[in-house]
C-alpha cells in the first residue's frame, strides 16, 4: 500500500473517508494565518449554498493533543456545508512539545480570528452566530477555551456564540499519571486546577454533549459531570448518546456518506435551530 503516506498510517479512518467524500459542497480557502506559528492555521470551508443566517462552525479536531491536522476533517466539512454553514477546521500547536495551556489558547486565538475577519469579501459569514465544535481532545479544547478563568488570552465576544457542541470529549478526569494525558497536561496540579467542569459560568449558550455508545477509551463520567455542572448553575445542556460507535469512529457518522445510517447529523442541526 505504498500509496499511504507513512505519516497517515495512524489516522487511517480519516484519509478513507476523506477519499470517499464525493460532495463538493463549499470552496476551501487553506491555511489561513490564525497567529504566527506553523500549527496556527485554519482551513475556512464557504459552501455553494448558504445557511440564510450564514452561521459559522469552528471545529477542533481531536488526537490526545498530540496528533492530527485540520485537512483530515474534509470530511466533515464537507458534510455541515452540505446544509449551509461555513465551516472553520483549525490545527493548533501539539504536546508534547506544547502542552496545555497552548492548545487552548490556540482555540481562542482562532475564534477570535474568526470574529474579527467575518466582513472580508471571500468569507462573508455571520460571526454573530458562531458555534464551536470539538471531538475529543478537541472537546475538552473548546470548553476549556470557554472556561478557564486563568488563561492568557480571553475569546473577544462570548455573547456570540450560540453553541458548544462537544463530541467524545474528556471535560473531567483524572489526569496526573494518565498514560495519554501525561503529555499535553501539567501533572504538578489537580483536576480541580485544570478541567472545564470546574469553571462552568452561566451565559444564554446551547450546550449540545455528545457521547459515542461504546467509548472504551473516555469514560461516560466526563460527559456526566460536566453536565451536571452546567445544570446546577442553570446553563442550557442537552446530552445525547450515539448507538453503536466507538470514541474515534463517532466522529464519523458526521461524513455525507455514513449520516443517514446514524442520527448525529440530524441531531446536531435540530439542536442548532431549537
Amino acid at each position: 500500500m505504498q500509496w499511504l503516506p507513512k505519516w497517515r498510517w495512524y489516522d487511517l479512518p480519516n484519509y478513507v473517508l476523506n477519499q470517499l467524500t464525493v460532495g463538493d459542497h463549499a470552496i476551501c480557502h487553506e491555511d489561513l494565518s490564525y497567529a504566527e506559528s506553523a500549527r496556527q492555521r485554519l482551513d475556512l470551508y464557504v459552501p455553494h449554498q448558504p445557511r440564510a443566517d450564514r452561521a459559522v462552525i469552528l471545529f477542533v479536531h481531536g488526537g490526545s493533543w498530540q496528533h492530527g491536522n485540520k485537512q483530515d476533517y474534509r470530511f466533515l466539512a464537507q458534510s455541515l456545508a452540505q446544509s449551509g454553514f461555513f465551516v472553520a477546521c483549525m490545527n493548533y500547536r501539539l504536546a508534547p512539545e506544547h502542552i496545555y495551556p497552548d492548545f487552548v489558547e490556540d482555540t481562542i486565538l482562532a475564534t477570535n480570528w474568526l470574529l474579527d475577519h467575518s466582513q472580508s469579501a471571500e468569507y462573508s459569514y455571520n460571526a454573530d452566530k458562531l458555534i464551536l465544535m470539538g471531538h475529543s481532545a478537541g472537546a475538552f479544547n473548546i470548553s476549556a477555551a470557554l472556561y478557564h478563568p486563568d488563561l492568557h488570552v480571553k475569546i473577544e465576544r462570548e455573547d456570540v456564540i450560540h453553541a458548544l457542541i462537544g463530541i467524545a470529549g474528556p471535560y473531567s478526569f483524572e489526569h496526573r499519571g494518565d498514560p495519554i494525558a501525561q503529555f499535553a497536561l501539567p501533572q504538578d496540579i489537580a483536576p480541580e486546577q485544570l478541567m472545564p467542569n470546574y469553571f462552568v459560568q452561566p451565559n444564554q449558550i446551547k450546550h449540545l454533549l455528545i457521547v459515542a455508545g461504546n467509548d472504551t477509551l473516555v469514560e461516560d463520567s466526563n460527559t456526566e459531570k460536566m453536565a451536571q455542572s452546567l445544570k446546577n448553575i442553570g446553563n442550557h445542556v442537552k446530552v445525547k448518546r450515539i448507538a453503536r460507535t466507538r470514541h474515534v469512529n463517532v466522529i464519523a457518522t458526521l461524513a455525507e456518506k455514513f449520516s443517514r445510517f446514524f442520527p448525529t447529523k440530524q441531531l446536531i442541526l435540530d439542536f442548532i435551530e431549537d
